[in-house]
């Protein structure tokens, strides 16, 4: 990505070491930054989500083009790892994606809570109570968290998993 547009390419692939100490400055300064305002946008948004679709990223970033953002995110080779045959599901490169999270605390630290309660809501409207609980922890609400949990209590203790019923209980203050 960074070789594109630069009239030395050989010279900047010799400077250039993947073990060195200024990857996520690399990663910021070349990648980030030379976004459209738009793109750079859903990057720092959809940085909270482990997991990336089109309709969870709409409904975390409010743009109903989500979908067609991620293939052309795909299509450029954007740090965006495939995690399904159908492309339904990515994730970002984890170095990629600990850069975003870290440049959204700081450049947009109050919108963070609200990015975690638009995926709160969305898991928990589509059946997936694990991501729903860590979301609502993470959007400093635990009433909604503590509500979530008790509604998905009973299939845990069915399914054997008191385990991680127990550790969402200790992620709630007392």
């Amino acid at each position: 990505l960074s070789i594109q547009g630069r009239s030395d390419p050989e010279a900047f692939i010799a400077e250039f070491a993947g073990e060195d100490r200024f990857i996520l400055d690399y990663l910021a300064d070349e990648v980030l930054e030379r976004q459209t305002p738009e793109v750079r946008s859903f990057l720092l948004d959809t940085s909270i989500l482990g997991r990336l679709s089109g309709p969870l990223c709409a409904a975390v970033t409010g743009d109903q083009n989500a979908r067609a953002t991620l293939d052309t995110l795909d299509r450029a080779n954007l740090f965006l790892v495939g995690l399904d045959d159908r492309r339904e599901w990515y994730r970002y490169h984890h170095l990629f994606g600990d850069m975003l999270r870290a440049r959204l605390l700081d450049e947009r630290p109050e919108h963070v809570s609200e990015l975690h309660r638009r995926a709160r809501d969305w898991y928990a409207a589509n059946d997936a109570p694990r991501d729903a609980v860590a979301h609502a922890v993470a959007s400093d609400d635990p009433a909604r968290a503590a509500e979530l949990i008790e509604r998905a209590a009973p299939e845990l203790n069915r399914a054997r998993q008191e385990a991680l019923l127990r550790s969402w209980l200790e992620q709630l203050p007392d």
